[in-house]
């Protein structure tokens, strides 16, 4: 059964607007390479949206009145993928970040969801935003991301009922820090969801273009972000 993400919209306040409150990182940092680490039984969450103009002040209100008991129930800002480029995406066309959080269990996601039920969150987050795409990963053993700022990195979400063949990845430099089924997914238009979402660090923009010119991953669909990452401001 997919898990229902409309317990996700908070999140992408972060996405676009800077709050004074810090940051809950789980983040070991060491010179300009962080470490992630996603446990057993946690939800990784990956979130994507296009904001209206105009809309900070509903922004603010909508954040006041949903992260205190999101934050109660475990929610934690990891950090951000500011995107550098849009590879493809038909015509979406999100804000500068791909935000990146977790719950500790889905548990914890349920709890929040009691409180404010998906017609509710709906009801709040279409004002705000053209889109909203929430994609999360029931992770399945203990895992860490190691991340360099100085990187980039390819957030590729897949429409492919198929196993993802990543062997083409490696050949062409670039090294695979997540490939994951989606055990949930939304967007506001209702659209399809996708089945898979792969992290892929480059050690520069131009292997991933060289990469892309070769079109060595075949899938139906695709939205592909470059990135690098940065931490929440706090």
């Amino acid at each position: 059964m997919k898990i229902n993400l409309s317990i996700l919209a908070l999140s992408v306040f972060i996405l676009t607007a800077c709050h004074s409150q810090k940051s809950k990182n789980e983040l070991l940092k060491k010179d300009n390479t962080h470490r992630i680490e996603l446990r057993k039984g946690e939800l990784f969450v990956v979130a994507i949206a296009d904001q209206k103009k105009g809309k900070e002040a509903m922004l603010e209100e909508y954040f006041n009145t949903i992260m205190p008991t999101a934050m109660q129930n475990g929610l934690t800002f990891i950090g951000q993928l500011h995107i550098d480029n849009i590879v493809t995406a038909d015509n979406f066309t999100p804000n500068n970040f791909i935000g990146l959080f977790k719950w500790p269990d889905m548990k914890s996601a349920m709890a929040f969801n009691s409180v404010f039920p998906p017609e509710k969150i709906k009801e709040l987050r279409m004002p705000i935003w053209n889109e909203f795409k929430g994609h999360v990963m029931a992770i399945q053993e203990d895992k860490t991301l190691t991340i360099n700022e100085n990187k980039v990195y390819e957030v590729r979400v897949l429409w492919t009922n198929d196993m993802v063949k990543t062997n083409s990845i490696h050949r062409y430099g670039g090294k695979v820090l997540l490939d994951q089924p989606l055990a949930g997914y939304e967007d506001l238009k209702g659209n399809k969801a996708p089945n898979h979402i792969l992290l892929i660090e480059w050690k520069n923009k131009e292997k991933a273009n060289t990469f892309h010119k070769m079109n060595l991953l075949k899938t139906q669909k695709e939205e592909v972000f470059q990135t690098h990452f940065t931490l929440f401001p706090s």
